[in-house]
């Protein structure tokens, strides 16, 4: 998980103006405008009352505006060059740039070797584009069972780049996801029960000022969007693995509802229409398999499915009629996590009618209903 320092701040102008033009085909009325937008700028600097002369703003895109977000994806987007060359997968995300690569046990060394040359090379690319790759705040994972992980030397885990080396660490936070080697998901777990109790007890000391309504609009806010939070990442866990987080969302029913610590729960969620901790991960698969079915998800999550009639594994059967997708075979509990097998798990058990709905407001209604009906009315 490479880090940039400061990364909108040192964006600089020219470059960011020949990329426009270069790469996108940006000229003309067009270009003029980003130019216009980016030149002239200046800032001050207020301290206990007292403000700076104005100064020149020669590099940077501002963060809090609609344009340098987009601005900013622009200038890198070309560093993806990089990554093909040495053949690693990655993802993008504004600053956030993440690498990775799959290896048996037995070539661990050529894997470290790979990424050692991808970050040296994104390192050269950096400077080239006035940046700078903080070695010291890159972070390296390694993922796999415990099994697995303890056949490998401790000495070759770590990844040398220039003269720093990065050691491995057993948990990583990306985008708000706590990941750990294992993948158990604990972490994550408890990070966020943690997060939501905390909100939970700042709730409570104002709930009798604010009454029911207000006080399920900020539980929304702050509780139900944390559970809510890339929880697909959860498919296919224990029960007791996820159970913290039912917890909270139980506790957040009784506060909404004033209820005492022992009143029965369920009502209460009936009452606010709260789907379960299990339901709303269901709901996330099929709304993102509803994006894939749809041609409206990111390529690399439709690569990852297929329907049953482009299956070659299963031709000539009814379902290949049909918008069903097809299910890998998984050798084992942990792969059955994957959203492969677990998307089509969750889209296929939905009705026919609901496959069929292309808009995606009404399909999250109706998937509600059908979801609030499992989990209370049966």
């Amino acid at each position: 998980m490479l880090d940039l320092s400061a990364a909108f701040d040192t964006v600089d102008h020219s470059i960011l103006l020949s990329v426009l033009e270069r790469r996108f085909g940006v000229c003309d009325t067009t270009l003029s405008w980003f130019r216009s937008y980016l030149s002239d700028r200046t800032q001050t600097f207020h301290v206990n009352g007292t403000s700076s002369d104005q100064l020149p703003v020669s590099c940077s895109v501002p963060q809090g505006s609609s344009a340098g977000p987009v601005e900013f994806i622009a200038y890198t987007e070309d560093v993806s060059e990089v990554f093909n060359r040495h053949g690693v997968h990655h993802h993008l995300y504004a600053d956030d740039k993440q690498l990775y690569v799959d290896t048996p046990v037995s070539d661990v060394p050529t894997a470290r070797a790979t990424l050692q040359s991808c970050i040296r090379d994104v390192g050269g690319w950096c400077s080239s584009r006035r940046l700078q790759l903080n070695e010291m705040k890159t972070e390296l994972i390694w993922f796999g069972s415990k099994k697995i992980l303890g056949k490998v030397p401790e000495s070759e885990l770590h990844l040398t780049v220039g003269a720093t080396t990065i050691q491995p660490v057993s948990s990583v936070r990306d985008l708000g996801v706590h990941l750990d080697s294992e993948l158990s998901m604990r972490a994550h777990v408890s990070k966020v029960a943690s997060s939501c109790f905390y909100q939970l007890r700042r709730l409570r000391q104002i709930r009798r000022l604010v009454g029911q309504e207000v006080t399920a609009q900020l539980v929304s806010a702050f509780i139900l969007s944390r559970l809510d939070y890339c929880n697909s990442v959860l498919a296919g866990l224990p029960r007791c693995t996820t159970e913290p987080l039912q917890r909270v969302l139980n506790a957040a029913a009784r506060l909404v509802l004033n209820l005492r610590l022992h009143d029965h729960v369920t009502p209460a969620l009936q009452q606010l229409h709260w789907l379960p901790i299990e339901y709303r991960i269901t709901y996330k698969l099929c709304l993102t398999m509803h994006l894939v079915h749809t041609n409206r998800a990111p390529q690399y999550l439709s690569d990852c499915v297929q329907t049953v009639s482009r299956s070659n594994s299963r031709p000539g059967l009814r379902s290949s009629d049909t918008s069903a997708y097809a299910k890998p075979r998984c050798r084992t509990r942990f792969g059955e996590r994957g959203f492969c097998y677990a998307g089509p798990t969750a889209w296929n058990s939905l009705p026919d009618h609901l496959h069929q709905i292309s808009d995606t407001s009404l399909f999250k209604r109706r998937l509600k209903t059908e979801l609030f009906r499992r989990a209370y009315l049966r």
